[in-house]
């Protein structure tokens, strides 16, 4: 049996990457007809909140919780590691999510296991986080998680053979549909709450600003108390009475009872899992077309896009549905949207990717 592994950094345990990695595993390994490969997770510096790695098997190298401790373990550490383990394992396939990890395994590989396949597995824009291109030449293969990224590969100088776009999967199972208000007017956001960075929930404020009659916007998710003061100093009146701060959840999705929209005011993601999440439980999504992963996602089946800072369009689109000139899309039909992030579809496009 051929091994694979997988190889991260230090994860907190509540962030998108940690959801996707989780979700991986019981995608890949859910057909054991289709399973010829012996996977495993390794961890270079451990991880705050360990439940998204319970279902792997694993060894996780513990450093500190210390950011300057984490630095010099994984200048003067992780390239032992990372030679020993490929010496050890031998496996055919070392998929990475940071590019110096994938890059030292790239060099190594060359004289202790040049059989492994390294494959680059970037869970961000590569032009926002602008890695380098060095780190793009020490890779054999790319998982891009949406077409933008693929988009960014290309334009970057990677061959299009070596790139297969493979989304980010998600769960349908013992998943219910999320009740509507009847009235198009119960609009939510989830995730990190920011004034005007990657987020850019000021947006989402702006455009709410521009709303007449009755409506509620509840937003989920970590802010920090200057934040929040900014956010509702931008706010008018009738915006701060319908205006809800509900927090962080770790499981945010069964604290919601109600919920007709998803707005995400985003200028850049990867793929936003909050998107795929909330089709699949039938809520429709209204989002900015950010260069990359909203396009992948959103369709005339679930919602509606806008051009990302045009904040008239946004207000227009939630105007329209409050005064039903625009209806949300079925509650199936949204969640049929979501299909092809299924855990069966995703496993099909990982062990092709592989197979090639």
């Amino acid at each position: 049996m051929k091994k694979a592994i997988v190889a991260v950094p230090y994860l907190s345990g509540n962030g998108g990457t940690e959801t996707v990695i989780k979700n991986f595993y019981d995608a890949i390994t859910g057909d054991s007809q289709e399973q010829n490969l012996d996977w495993k997770l390794i961890s270079f510096g451990g991880t705050r909140y360990s439940n998204w790695m319970k279902e792997w098997p694993k060894k996780v190298y513990k450093f500190s919780n210390k950011r300057i401790i984490q630095l010099i373990c994984y200048v003067l550490i992780m390239p032992f590691l990372i030679r020993k383990i490929l010496r050890k394992e031998q496996p055919a396939f070392f998929i990475a999510t940071n590019p110096i990890i994938w890059t030292l395994a790239f060099k190594f590989k060359k004289r202790i296991s040049p059989n492994t396949q390294i494959i680059a597995w970037y869970h961000y824009s590569f032009k926002m986080k602008k890695v380098k291109r060095k780190y793009l030449n020490c890779a054999d293969k790319f998982w891009a998680i949406s077409n933008g990224i693929r988009k960014e590969l290309i334009s970057m100088g990677i061959v299009d053979s070596k790139i297969y776009v493979v989304y980010n999967p998600v769960s349908f199972n013992n998943i219910n549909l999320i009740p509507r208000s009847h009235s198009q007017n119960h609009f939510i956001y989830i995730g990190r709450i920011d004034y005007s960075g990657q987020k850019n929930v000021s947006e989402l404020i702006e455009a709410l600003n521009g709303l007449k009659g009755s409506w509620t916007c509840d937003l989920y998710g970590k802010v920090d108390e200057h934040t929040q003061e900014k956010l509702l100093k931008l706010a008018n009146n009738n915006t701060c009475n319908n205006l809800r701060f509900r927090g962080f959840y770790k499981d945010v999705w069964s604290h919601i009872d109600r919920a007709d929209a998803l707005v995400l005011t985003s200028k850049f993601e990867g793929l936003p899992m909050v998107l795929i999440e909330a089709t699949v439980r039938g809520v429709a999504v209204i989002s900015s077309d950010c260069p990359t992963g909203t396009k992948d996602i959103v369709n005339k089946n679930n919602g509606w896009l806008y051009k990302m800072g045009n904040k008239k369009q946004l207000t227009q689109i939630l105007s329209d549905l409050l005064s039903h000139k625009r209806n949300l899309p079925n509650s199936e039909s949204v969640r049929r949207s979501a299909r092809m992030f299924d855990y069966k579809n995703y496993r099909i496009r990982i062990l092709e990717s592989l197979r090639s």
